[in-house]
Parts: structure tokens; sequence; C-alpha cells
């Protein structure tokens, strides 16, 4: 053979093996693409589906994080709440309770001037006593005495009478004498 049918036959045979390899390739191809890209459609499905899911537990995570926020909140509003209440009311217990003791403590006052007060009077009333006891007893003795005065004194009366009659008596005799002499 010749060369100038070596560069016409080569590239037909070539032309050929291409054209054979290209018709298998093509019918193949059409199949194989058409796989490939259903693959690709699924895998788009299968990742937008994937994306969908993740974005509905992202948001459901994100509505439970918002109720676990929302719920701290009102706990921590709550809490914050009762401990300002809490305070409030220590507060007004302590006002309460300083008002109270200053109360207490005016009356304490008020008793022990009333103590003072009242011992004072139980002194003067032990005096008062005392004077009287005393008084009593003076009164005792000088109703004892004067009884006793009284006794000498109507003694002393009956004396001076018998004293009186027996000189009105002897008077009498002496003025009888007297007449009669």
């Amino acid at each position: 053979m010749k060369k100038s049918k070596i560069y016409f036959i080569a590239p037909i045979i070539v032309l050929a093996v291409f054209f054979a390899y290209y018709w298998n390739f093509r019918s193949d191809y059409d199949a194989k693409q058409a796989i490939v890209l259903q693959a690709e459609k699924q895998r788009k499905i299968d990742k937008l589906n994937a994306e969908a899911l993740m974005r509905q537990r992202a948001m459901q995570d994100a509505i439970d994080a918002q109720k676990q926020r929302k719920a701290e909140r009102i706990a921590r509003d709550e809490k914050e709440r009762k401990q300002k209440e809490d305070k409030e009311n220590a507060r007004l217990e302590a006002e309460k309770a300083d008002q109270e003791a200053q109360k207490l403590q005016r009356q304490a006052d008020k008793l022990e001037k009333d103590v003072v007060t009242a011992k004072e009077e139980i002194a003067k009333i032990q005096a008062e006593k005392k004077y009287s006891e005393e008084e009593l007893v003076f009164l005792k003795d000088y109703t004892a005495a004067a009884v006793a005065n009284q006794s000498k004194l109507s003694d002393v009366l009956t004396k001076i009478r018998a004293a009186d009659i027996a000189n009105e008596k002897a008077a009498a005799a002496a003025a009888a004498a007297a007449k009669n002499k």
C-alpha cells in the first residue's frame, strides 16, 4: 500500500471506530445522563428535603428556645417580683417592729415613772400608816391615861364631895353647936 492510501484509509478506519464508539456512547449516554440527571435531581430533592427538615428543626428549636426564654423570663420576673415583695414586707415588718419597740419603750418608761410614783405613794402611805399607828398608840396611851385620870378625878371629886359634905356637916354642927351655945 501506498502511503497516500494509508493517509486516507487510516482516518476512515479511525472515523469508523470513533463512530461506532460514539454510537455506543450516545445510546448509553442518554440513559446514563437520564440516570445522572435523575440522581442529581433526587440528590437536590433530598438536599432540599434535608434543608427543609433542618429548617423545620431549627424553627422548632427556635420556638422551643423562645418558649424556654419566655418561661425563664416569666420565672425571673416572678422571682424578682417575689424578692421585691419580700424586701418590701421585710422593710414593713422592720418598721412595724421598730414602731412596736418604740411603743414598748414608751410604755416601759411610763411604767417606770408609774413605779417611781407608786413607790413614792407607798412611802407616803407607809409614813402615814406609821404616823397613824403612832397616833393610835398615843391615843390608846392617852385614852388609858385619860381613863386613869378620869377614875382618879372621880375619886378626887368623890373625896371633894365627901369633904364638902363633911365640911357642911361640920359647919352645920358648928352652927348647931354655936346655936346651942
